[in-house]
């Protein structure tokens, strides 16, 4: 108990955004108590909560409905995940099928800012992404030399590529992406933290296009294979833009429902196969079961798994 006060006390922006969760779903009931006992990051998180709240113009009542689109995006995969454990697929499989349906009709559950606050805050309070990010902060983004190239496919909420330029002052961060959403998302973000606009570029594109004779010193994937008709076409990519002492850090959903995903890996292994196809070698690896109870057998076949990866 005293451990609690004493951290409530220093990280006070946590233990505020955690019992405000907790007030509005169950589904965040005891949060903070169960991520202490998965090397709980409070510094980052109450830094991240920080940036929330002045990206609200430091209004707590935006910062709330900023952080009410993680419950949205909770409730919602449990509802797509029912319906994949039911049917054995997707809702679409193809980009074509997603961009009719969601795209196209002014989804901000896919396209907007509401869904770029969730996935905002899960890095925080969904456990496995909080993995992920202690993972590429502790094993990805340190101990690298002095200066180097960054790239993040695509930027999204721009969160890995800030703490990565947060942690290497003195390399150049590339982030691309196809959302205007995603790209005044990831700006807003960078300029919050002082990241020098030197330092960074963002842009609109497709990451195909980039230069083929640009190489990276280091790139960062965050569940970007899933929402693909070919990934293993995107990692040959991704390998062709390294660097040949570059890394490669990717995160992939497995047997895990969005809206937008569409290829529908089973396992791990089947991961890991692409992985070896597209001559990439694993250097380290995290996979995590998405639900407790599965958390014994992470390697089953069909059940949602998160997988990530340090490639070269």
């Amino acid at each position: 108990m005293a451990e609690i006060l004493d951290l409530e006390k220093k990280y006070p922006l946590v233990f505020k955004t955690a019992k405000y969760l907790k007030n509005e779903s169950s589904l965040f009931e005891n949060t903070i108590g169960k991520q202490m006992k998965q090397n709980f990051n409070f510094e980052l998180a109450e830094r991240i909560f920080e940036n929330g709240l002045r990206m609200a113009n430091n209004s707590w009542d935006t910062y709330c409905s900023n952080l009410n689109n993680l419950i949205d995006m909770s409730i919602k995969f449990l509802r797509l995940q029912k319906n994949l454990e039911k049917t054995g697929k997707y809702l679409y499989s193809t980009f074509e099928e997603v961009e009719k349906n969601e795209y196209n009709t002014n989804n901000k559950d896919l396209d907007g800012p509401d869904y770029l606050w969730g996935l905002y805050f899960s890095e925080i309070f969904w456990k496995i992404h909080h993995n992920f990010f202690n993972f590429s902060l502790n094993d990805f983004m340190s101990g690298l030399p002095a200066t180097g190239k960054v790239l993040e496919v695509p930027s999204g909420t721009g969160i890995f590529l800030c703490e990565f330029l947060i942690n290497n002052p003195n390399w150049l961060g590339v982030g691309i992406d196809l959302a205007d959403s995603s790209i005044k998302f990831s700006q807003k973000l960078l300029q919050i933290n002082n990241i020098p606009n030197k330092s960074y570029k963002i842009l609109k594109m497709n990451f195909h296009q980039l230069e083929p004779n640009e190489k990276y010193d280091r790139i960062l994937c965050g569940e970007f294979l899933e929402h693909l008709e070919d990934p293993l076409a995107a990692l040959k990519r991704l390998k062709s833009l390294l660097k040949d002492d570059g890394k490669l850090f990717i995160t992939v959903a497995v047997w895990a429902a969005h809206v937008d995903h569409i290829f529908l890996y089973e396992s791990s292994d089947q991961v890991r196969e692409h992985i070896r196809k597209a001559d990439l070698k694993i250097e380290k690896e995290l996979v995590q079961a998405v639900f407790e109870k599965d958390e014994a057998e992470p390697e089953k076949e069909k059940i949602p798994v998160s997988y990530a990866a340090i490639l070269s």
